[in-house]
C-alpha cells in the first residue's frame, strides 16, 4: 500500500514542486507531462490509457461548517483511499481544490477499468473519522479512454472531465464514461457560473410543482417545489444543470431561501382558497449542515403567514449524515416549528438507517432507482418491502418517487406504499412564472 508521505517530500525542492502540499499527490502541471508520456507509449505500442477525473462531493461542506483544516484532513484520507484502490495500476493527482485525476496505463479494454471505478465509489462513500466527529465524503468520477475518446492530453481531460459533470449532474457517488454526444449536452460550467450569479435579481428563477398522490385514494395530497432557471442565453434548465454551478457560487442558501419564501406564498394562497394541499421544498446538504435553515424556515412561514403544517422539508441522507448529531439538534429545532420533515432519493446516498430512529422524520421517498424495474427486479422488491416493513415500525410515512406506469403504481400501493410521485402525473404538474 502506498503512503502519502508529505513531511519527507517538502524537505526536497524538486519533489515538492510536483507534488501538491496538502495531499502528497503529484500536481496537475507533473500530471499532465506524465499523461503525454504515456499516450506516447500506448501510440507505440497500440495500448490504450484509462483518465479517471474525480469530484469529490460535499468537501466545500466540510469547509465552510467545519473549517479548512478539517477539510484538508478530510481531503488526505480521501486521496489515500483512492491511491489505495488505484495502487499499482496507475498514477493520482491532484487537479484542483476537490478534484483528482487517476491514469491507468495498458488498458485491455473500458469493461476492465468498470469495476475499479465501482470500487472507488464504494470505498470513497465509507465514513470517515476525524476528531471524534464522524463524517461522510463520496465522489462521482468522469471515464475517458485512448484512444477511443480522444488521442491528446488536452482532449482527454477534457473528455473526462465533461463525463464527471455528466455523474454528478445524476447525483453523487455515479460514474459516466464519455461519449461525444456529451460535447452539446448543455452549456460550460464556467459560463453558467457567471450568467447564474445574478439570477435572482434578474427573475429568471421559477418553480414547478410536481403533484405527490395518496397511494390509496389517488387525491393530490402535496406537491413538491423544483426550482428552474429560464436563462435568455441557455433556455429553461432544471436544477441538476444549474446546482453544481450554484454551489461552486456560493448561490444554494440564497437559493434555497427564495424558494422557501415564494412556495410558501403560492401555498398560502392555495390555502386561502381553501386547499390543505402541503408543499415539499427541498433543502440541499449544505443548508442542513449551517445553522441558518431553521431561521429561514420561521422567516418564510411568518412573511406568508403559511400554517407550519402545510410546510414539509426534503432532507437528503448525505445532508442528514454529514453530521449527525448536529442535524439531528437542526431536525428538532425544525420540528418545534411544527413543519414536516422527509428524507429525498432515499436509498441513493450515504446509509442513514442506523440513525433513523433518532431522526424526528415524518416520511421517507424511495429513490426512483428502485421503482424503475421493481416489476422485474426481486431484489429491488426485496428493498421495497424491507423499507416499507421498517418505516411503518417507526411510524414514518413512505414515498416513492420516478413512478411512471400504471403496474408500478399498483404494485406499491399493494406493498403498501403510502405515497406516490412520478411521470405518470405529468399532466398534473405546472410552473408559476418567473419571479415578479
Amino acid at each position: 500500500m502506498r503512503q502519502l508521505v508529505i513531511q519527507s517530500r517538502s524537505q526536497d525542492p524538486a519533489s515538492q514542486s510536483c507534488h501538491d502540499d496538502v495531499t502528497g499527490l503529484h500536481t496537475r502541471r507533473h500530471a499532465e507531462h506524465h499523461l503525454a508520456s504515456l499516450l506516447a507509449r500506448a501510440a507505440e505500442q497500440g495500448t490504450k490509457v484509462a483518465v479517471l477525473h474525480i469530484d469529490i462531493d460535499r468537501l466545500k461542506e466540510i469547509n465552510h461548517s467545519l473549517g479548512r483544516p478539517m477539510g484538508d484532513a478530510c481531503l488526505r484520507l480521501v486521496a489515500q483511499r483512492v491511491t489505495d484502490i488505484v495502487d499499482f495500476k496507475g498514477d493520482v493527482s491532484r487537479l484542483d481544490s476537490d478534484e483528482v485525476m487517476a491514469v491507468m496505463p495498458d488498458v485491455a479494454a473500458l469493461e476492465s477499468v468498470i469495476p475499479l471505478v465501482e470500487r472507488l465509489l464504494e470505498r470513497t462513500r465509507q465514513p470517515i473519522e476525524l476528531s471524534g466527529r464522524t463524517l461522510f465524503a463520496s465522489c462521482c468520477i468522469g471515464l475517458a479512454l485512448y484512444p477511443d475518446h480522444g488521442d491528446t492530453v488536452t482532449e482527454l481531460m477534457r473528455h473526462a472531465n465533461l463525463a464527471r459533470r455528466k455523474a454528478q449532474a445524476r447525483g453523487s457517488m455515479q460514474y459516466c464514461v464519455f461519449s461525444y454526444d456529451l460535447l452539446d449536452s448543455g452549456p460550460d460550467r464556467i459560463a453558467l457560473r457567471c450568467e447564474l450569479r445574478d439570477v435572482l435579481a434578474r427573475s429568471e428563477m421559477e418553480l414547478r410543482y410536481r403533484p405527490l398522490l395518496c397511494a390509496r385514494s389517488g387525491q393530490v395530497v402535496a406537491v413538491s417545489a423544483q426550482p428552474r432557471w429560464r436563462s435568455p442565453r441557455f433556455g429553461l434548465l432544471e436544477a441538476a444543470q444549474w446546482l453544481p454551478a450554484a454551489r461552486d457560487n456560493d448561490q444554494l442558501q440564497e437559493i434555497c431561501c427564495w424558494v422557501l419564501a415564494r412556495a410558501c406564498r403560492h401555498a398560502r394562497s392555495w390555502f386561502e382558497a381553501g386547499s390543505g394541499l402541503r408543499v415539499v421544498v427541498s433543502v440541499p446538504a449544505e443548508g442542513v449542515v449551517g445553522n441558518v435553515l431553521v431561521e429561514s424556515v420561521r422567516a418564510a412561514l411568518e412573511e406568508s403567514g403559511l400554517p407550519a403544517g402545510l410546510l414539509e422539508i426534503g432532507l437528503t441522507e448525505g445532508g442528514l449524515m454529514q453530521e449527525p448529531d448536529h442535524v439531528g439538534a437542526v431536525l428538532e429545532r425544525l420540528k418545534a416549528t411544527g413543519v414536516r420533515l422527509s428524507i429525498d432519493g432515499f436509498g441513493k446516498g450515504p446509509s442513514i438507517l442506523g440513525h433513523l430512529s433518532l431522526f424526528p422524520i415524518d416520511t421517507l421517498k424511495l429513490d426512483a432507482l428502485f421503482i424503475d424495474d421493481c416489476l422485474d427486479n426481486p431484489r429491488r422488491q426485496a428493498v421495497i418491502r424491507s423499507v416499507i416493513g421498517m418505516a411503518h415500525e417507526l411510524g414514518v410515512r413512505v414515498a416513492a418517487s420516478g413512478v411512471s406506469s400504471r403496474h408500478q403504481a399498483n404494485y406499491l400501493r399493494e406493498q403498501g406504499c403510502d405515497l406516490l410521485q412520478g411521470g405518470l402525473w405529468a399532466r398534473l404538474e405546472y410552473s408559476d412564472p418567473p419571479s415578479e
